[in-house]
């Protein structure tokens, strides 16, 4: 009676961690695939206001880390409306120099 129980008890532990495994898994897929989820709208990359809005945002970065970073485009992003305003999350194209550099920033 004890074998089965304690084989019963393991059986359901072990089927719990595959199940939670396979749901974090999932979860973690979900999110690579887009942050535009939670009321977050795809935004055209080429509008003249995100554009704005980027190259403020390399500017702001550039005195901050002075550095010369210098705009060349917005490659994706969202916007999410909240309480205090609209949230921006670009994901932008710079240069410095010579080297193109992408990053992921939240305006």
């Amino acid at each position: 009676m004890a074998i089965q129980f304690n084989f019963l008890l393991l059986s359901s532990l072990s089927f719990l961690v595959i199940a939670s495994t396979f749901f974090h898994v999932s979860s973690a897929k979900n999110d690579l695939k887009h942050n535009f989820l939670n009321g977050q709208q795809p935004i055209n990359p080429n509008d003249p206001k995100v554009v704005g809005i980027a190259t403020f945002a390399v500017n702001e970065h550039n005195k901050k880390a002075k550095s010369n970073f210098r705009f060349v485009r917005v490659m994706a992003g969202g916007t999410d409306v909240t309480p205090d305003g609209t949230v921006y999350q670009l994901q932008i194209s710079a240069s410095e120099s010579n080297v193109i550099t992408t990053a992921f920033k939240q305006c």
